[in-house]
C-alpha cells in the first residue's frame, strides 16, 4: 500500500501562509533560523508600510524597532531566536513613516521532517488601541483618586503631572497657576518620564509666561492658553526662532525628545484658573487623542481648584460621584454618605458599615484595608441583596472612604452574553448535525444505487465511496456530541469507525481496537479518518487468512512532541504490490492525505499486512 511519502515542506508552508494571508488582517512573517525574513503577507505590508521586497532579507527588528522600543523586550526576543524557541511579547514598533504602534508578536519555531530547526513563523497583531485605551482609563482613574485624596492645590497639581507622565506616553508635564493681579503665570509643579526630560522641566520652570494671544517670546504656549482660554498646540517644537537659533526651551526639547507641545487652560467659573502643558513625540501611539485626554484632566483639576477656592471641593466630588460613597470612621460607623449611597442603601448616616453587607468580614479591619476588596453582597434600601464592587481609600484623619458600585446591570449583561454563547454553541452543534445527516443521506443513496449495479467493479467502487463519506460524517457526528468544536478524540473515532465498517462489510472478521486517548485538531481529523478508513477497508477486503476469517488489529498511540501514530494490521496472505494498481483511488487517497498530514507511511515486515501512519506534532495531545 505504498512506502514513505515525501513533499516540499517549504512550499507547503508558503501555500498555507498564503491561504492565511487571504483571510487575516494580521501581519505574518516567515524567517530563517537566523531570524532573517523570507516571506511576509499583505497584512505585514499594511501594518508596517514596508513592501515585501523591502522586508525580505532583513531582520524584523531592523525594520520596526526604534529608540523607544524596550531594550529588555528586544533582548528576550533575540535570546529566544538564538536558542530556537518561540516567544509571545508586546513591543513598541515603528512604521516605515516613523509612527509608533504597539504590537503583540507570537512567534513559533518551525522544523523539517527530521526535527531540525528551519526557521520561525511570527504573527503580529496591532494592539495599539487596547494599550492606549488602557492607559487613558488608568489615567482617568488615577486623576480621580488623587483629587479625592489631595488636601491642597499644590499636592493635587504635583500628583496630576506625575500621573500624566507615569500613565500616558507623555515625556514631560508642567502646571502653572493664575494668581489674581499677577502679570505672569506661577509655576506650580513639573514631572518628566526620563532623566533627559529634567532639563526641560528646569528650563520651563524658570521661564515667565505672560498672557497673550500669539506665540511669541515671553508668551509661549502657556501664555496663549491663558490669553485665549483654549488649547494651544505646536506639532514641531524644534523649529528655530526668528533669529535663526534655538530658544532655551527648544534646545531642552531636543535633548528630551519632545517634538509636540500642547498647553491646555484649566477653566473655572471666572475664567482660566491654571494652565497644564505636556510635551511628547508626535509619533507615539494615540498622540492625536492626548490633547482631549489632557483637556478632560484639566477639567477635573479645574473643578478641584475652583472648589478649593470656595472650600467645597470635596463636597462636589463626593456628591457628583457615580458610585455610592461612604465616609467611615475608625469605629466602623458611617459619618457621611452621598446621594447615590442614600439611593442604594436608604439613609446611611450613623449606621454601622457592616450592616450594609450580608458578609461584611472583609470590612472589619478597615484600617489595614487595601485599595479594592472582592465583590460583596450588599443589602439595598428595599431589603434585596445585590452584588457590589468595593473600593477603599484613605480620607482625612483615621477614617476611610468606601466606594460601592452596584454590579447588577453588569452581571445582567454578562448573563445575556452567556446565553448568547450557549445559543452559538447550539447553532454550531446543529450545523454539524445537519452536515452529518446530509452526508448520511448521500451515502444511503449511493448504497441503494450500488445494489442495482450489475458490474461488481462498479458496485465495489460505489461501496468504497459510501464508506469514505460515512467516515467524514462520523467526524461531524462526534463534534455534534461535544462542546469543543476544534478537536475530536481520535481514539473514540477509530472505535466507532471500525464498528461501522464491520457492520457493513459482510465479512467474517474479528476486529481488535487498542487506542490510547488522543485528541487531534479538526483540520486533521477528516484526512486522518479517511486514511484509517482506507486501511481498515483494505483489511476487510484482503486480510482473510486461510480459514476464511479476517483478524484485524487497529491501534492509536500518542507520541512525544504532540504527534500520534495509528496502525492497521491483519494476519492475511500479505501485501502483493503487483496486484495493486498504482492509480487506484485508495492508493491515491492515502498518498494525498498523508502528504496533507505531513505523515510518514511505514509497512512493517512479517506475516500479513501491517501499516503504520506516523503523524508529526501539529496539535495532537494525549488526554
Amino acid at each position: 500500500m505504498g512506502g514513505a511519502t515525501s513533499y516540499n515542506e517549504t512550499e507547503g508552508v508558503v501555500r498555507r501562509l498564503e491561504a492565511i494571508a487571504r483571510r487575516t488582517a494580521n501581519a505574518v512573517i516567515v524567517t530563517d533560523v537566523r531570524g532573517v525574513i523570507e516571506w511576509v503577507n499583505l497584512g505585514f505590508e499594511r501594518l508596517t508600510g514596508y513592501s515585501s521586497a523591502e522586508a525580505i532579507g532583513r531582520r524584523p527588528g531592523e525594520l520596526s524597532q526604534g529608540p523607544d522600543t524596550d531594550p529588555a523586550v528586544r533582548a528576550r526576543m533575540s535570546a529566544a531566536v538564538r536558542v530556537g524557541e518561540g516567544f509571545d511579547e508586546v513591543v513598541l514598533n515603528y512604521t516605515r513613516g516613523g509612527h509608533q504602534y504597539w504590537v503583540r508578536i507570537e512567534a513559533e519555531p518551525t522544523f523539517d521532517s527530521h526535527g531540525a530547526l528551519n526557521g520561525f513563523i511570527a504573527v503580529e497583531t496591532d494592539v495599539t488601541e487596547q494599550r492606549v485605551g488602557a492607559w487613558f482609563e488608568l489615567l482617568a482613574k488615577r486623576v480621580s483618586e488623587v483629587l479625592l485624596s489631595s488636601r491642597s492645590i499644590a499636592e493635587a497639581g504635583s500628583a496630576v503631572v506625575d500621573a500624566l507622565v507615569e500613565t500616558a506616553d507623555i515625556r514631560a508635564a508642567e502646571l502653572w497657576l493664575v494668581r489674581p493681579g499677577r502679570p505672569t503665570l506661577e509655576f506650580l509643579a513639573g514631572a518628566c518620564a526620563a532623566p533627559d526630560g529634567r532639563a526641560w522641566v528646569d528650563v520651563t520652570s524658570a521661564c515667565s509666561f505672560a498672557r497673550g494671544t500669539e506665540w511669541v517670546v515671553g508668551v509661549g504656549a502657556p501664555g496663549v492658553a491663558w490669553g485665549t482660554g483654549a488649547a494651544c498646540r505646536k506639532t514641531d517644537f524644534w523649529e528655530k526662532d526668528g533669529n535663526g537659533s534655538f530658544s532655551r526651551r527648544a534646545q531642552a526639547a531636543r535633548a528630551a525628545g519632545i517634538r509636540t507641545v500642547c498647553a491646555v487652560p484649566v477653566l473655572g467659573p471666572d475664567g482660566v484658573l491654571a494652565v497644564l502643558e505636556f510635551g511628547g513625540s508626535h509619533a507615539y501611539p494615540g498622540h492625536e487623542r492626548l490633547p482631549g485626554l489632557v483637556e478632560r484632566t484639566a477639567q477635573q483639576f479645574g473643578a478641584f481648584v475652583a472648589q478649593v477656592h470656595s472650600q467645597r471641593a470635596f463636597e462636589v466630588l463626593f456628591r457628583e460621584s457615580p458610585d455610592a460613597l461612604l465616609v467611615v470612621d475608625a469605629a466602623g460607623a458611617v459619618t457621611q454618605g452621598n446621594a447615590k449611597a442614600n439611593d442604594l442603601f436608604g439613609p446611611v448616616d450613623g449606621r454601622g458599615v457592616s450592616s450594609l453587607f450580608l458578609h461584611p468580614e472583609p470590612l472589619v479591619a478597615l484600617a489595614e484595608a487595601g485599595d479594592r476588596l472582592p465583590e460583596l453582597m450588599a443589602l439595598g434600601a428595599d431589603g434585596k441583596a445585590f452584588v457590589a464592587s468595593i473600593s477603599l481609600s484613605r480620607s482625612a484623619g483615621s477614617g476611610v472612604i468606601v466606594a460601592v458600585r452596584d454590579l447588577t446591570e453588569r452581571h445582567r449583561a454578562e448573563e445575556v452574553l452567556r446565553r448568547s454563547l450557549e445559543e452559538k454553541v447550539t447553532l454550531v452543534q446543529e450545523v454539524h448535525h445537519r452536515v452529518k445527516n446530509n452526508l448520511q443521506v448521500l451515502s444511503s443513496m449511493l448504497a441503494l444505487q450500488a445494489e442495482d449495479v450489475a458490474d461488481p467493479n462498479v458496485r465495489l467502487a460505489l461501496t468504497d465511496t459510501v464508506h469514505r463519506i460515512r467516515s467524514i460524517a462520523l467526524v461531524h457526528a462526534q463534534l455534534y456530541a461535544q462542546e469543543d468544536f476544534s478537536r475530536i478524540g481520535f481514539d473514540e473515532y477509530a472505535r466507532s469507525l471500525c464498528v461501522a465498517l464491520q457492520a457493513s462489510s459482510g465479512v467474517d472478521a474479528e476486529v481488535t481496537v487498542d487506542a490510547e486517548p488522543v485528541t487531534i485538531q479538526l483540520d486533521r481529523a477528516i484526512p486522518a479518518g479517511l486514511v484509517l478508513n482506507e486501511l481498515v477497508t483494505n483489511a476487510f477486503k484482503y486480510g482473510a487468512s486461510g480459514d476464511g476469517r479476517a483478524r484485524i488489529w487497529v491501534s492509536v498511540r500518542a507520541v512525544p512532541g504532540g504527534g500520534f501514530t495509528f496502525e492497521v494490521s491483519d494476519d492475511g496472505p500479505g501485501f502483493d504490490p503487483s496486484a495493486v494498481r498504482a492509480g487506484s483511488m485508495g492508493m491515491m487517497l492515502i498518498a494525498a492525505l498523508t502528504r496533507q498530514l505531513r505523515a510518514t507511511v511505514r509497512r512493517q515486515p512479517g506475516a500479513g499486512v501491517r501499516v503504520s501512519i506516523d503523524v508529526p506534532g501539529d496539535g495532537a495531545t494525549g488526554r
